[in-house]
């Protein structure tokens, strides 16, 4: 099989540097069974493998920093994704042997005690962070990435990267930091935050954005911030240089809020289901704020969650008041004369409505899913009460139904099986699973 070509390898390589990280560690995957064999794929294989060799070593070097060149729901963009490879490869050009040092643990990576090499990523973070500062031709190419993004993004950046030694171990126990306290982690937290400020006054608060970006749950660097402040009053932390931790969360909780104003159920069940899970974090945001930081009435935090919990309440409850009305429009139902009294009956003039339906599962799966929320942020009892209504009027309907189905003679037999149908899995989504699937048994033997 022939080699690749220049040109072949100058394409090939492009496309491997713009291609996802999950991309690209697919492909080694794949093409490590070529290598064996030579040829044009081996040599595709090396051009994947160095590439990818060559973002585990940029993850590593920059580690708890990449963290910020990154959107995500939770955290905002702090500086351009598109910097770090052109800063890599210029602290590789003025610190070579530092790469080399990174290229050869990274080799030896499959061994359990092969060494990481904490002392050559900080090197070249320091020699990054100079870089940025006194930019030469090697560096030419990050400062103009970050200034196009924001003027003072350089010495910013270069700021951050100043933390890397500080900042490399405290992520590495936040997972631990973060679960369930005790002195000795609040005295190791309390200890990290020294060792930043000991680096520069003004340290502290960056200290704390690397840890909000390189949290999964970002709102839990709440704790991180109790510990080392001794669970401040929010009066005190409001005014202090960490008051912006607290303001990322409180402005995260209004964004999901608002996100969750535009839920809308038409969307159907997987919308209902993203909406329920909004308030489930929004809870949790509040509850973890209301546990590090001792709220006053009167105090601008106190007030501002006081107001978040309001909203979060009477916004759960308009969108359950509304699944009745649309659990009737997708299950329509005429009055129908027994005796002396009048009585719902399925109305199976036409075949079921989808756009009915999905709005109604949308309601549905919003309902099971804020279950988790509902007590801890106070609309628990108009969910239970919205929850005992909806439950007696599936039953009644899956009742008249199957009676429909006994009968002798039955009209449109598939339309009424087709309710049937959507009343499954409407009672699916009211009262889980495996009720779903009773009331599909009980129609098949009817």
């Amino acid at each position: 099989m022939p080699k690749l070509t220049d040109a072949q390898t100058s394409i090939l390589s492009s496309l491997f540097s713009a291609a996802p990280n999950a991309a690209v560690e697919t492909l080694e995957r794949a093409l490590a069974c070529e290598a064996p064999q030579g040829g044009a794929m081996a040599a595709v294989y090396d051009l994947i493998a160095a590439e990818a060799a060559d973002r585990r070593m940029r993850a590593q070097a920059f580690g708890p920093i990449s963290a910020l060149c990154r959107t995500t729901n939770e955290t905002p963009t702090r500086f351009p994704a598109d910097v770090l490879k052109p800063l890599w490869k210029a602290a590789c050009a003025v610190r070579p042997e530092m790469a080399d040092r990174l290229r050869a643990a990274d080799a030896r990576r499959a061994d359990p005690e092969a060494s990481r090499e904490m002392e050559a990523c900080d090197q070249l973070c320091a020699a990054a962070a100079a870089g940025l500062r006194a930019p030469g031709e090697d560096f030419g190419p990050a400062v103009k990435a970050l200034r196009q993004f924001n003027p003072q993004a350089p010495e910013d950046f270069a700021n951050m990267l100043d933390l890397a030694p500080v900042a490399r171990q405290a992520v590495e126990r936040l997972p631990d930091w973060v679960g369930r306290p005790s002195e000795e982690k609040s005295a190791a937290m309390r200890l990290a935050y020294r060792d930043a400020v000991a680096l520069a006054e003004d340290a502290g608060p960056r200290l704390f954005d690397l840890l909000y970006a390189n949290l999964s749950e970002p709102w839990l660097v709440l704790r991180v911030l109790s510990a080392v402040m001794d669970r401040p009053a929010d009066r005190y932390v409001a005014v202090s240089e960490l008051a912006r931790i607290g303001e990322a969360v409180l402005d995260d909780i209004d964004r999901r809020l608002a996100a969750f104003r535009d839920f809308n159920p038409g969307d159907g069940a997987a919308a209902g289901a993203a909406a329920g899970q909004i308030l489930h974090v929004v809870s949790q945001e509040i509850a973890e704020f209301e546990t590090a930081i001792e709220l006053s009435k009167a105090g601008m935090w106190g007030k501002r969650i006081a107001k978040q919990k309001q909203s979060l309440a009477i916004l759960a409850e308009a969108r359950l008041s509304q699944i009745e009305k649309a659990v009737d429009a997708a299950l329509p139902q005429q009055m129908v004369r027994f005796g002396k009294h009048l009585k719902g009956h399925p109305k199976l003039v036409a075949d079921p409505d989808p756009l009915a339906q999905r709005k109604a599962e949308g309601l549905l799966a919003f309902f099971a899913n804020c279950r988790s929320s509902a007590n801890q942020s106070g609309y628990g009892s108009v969910r239970a009460k919205v929850g005992e209504k909806l439950e007696e009027k599936l039953d009644e309907y899956v009742e008249n139904l199957l009676e429909t189905l006994r009968a002798e003679e039955v009209e449109a037999l598939d339309r009424v099986k087709a309710y049937m149908e959507v009343a499954a899995r409407f009672v699916e989504a009211a009262r889980g699973e495996q009720a779903g699937q009773l009331v599909r048994r009980r129609a098949a033997a009817a």
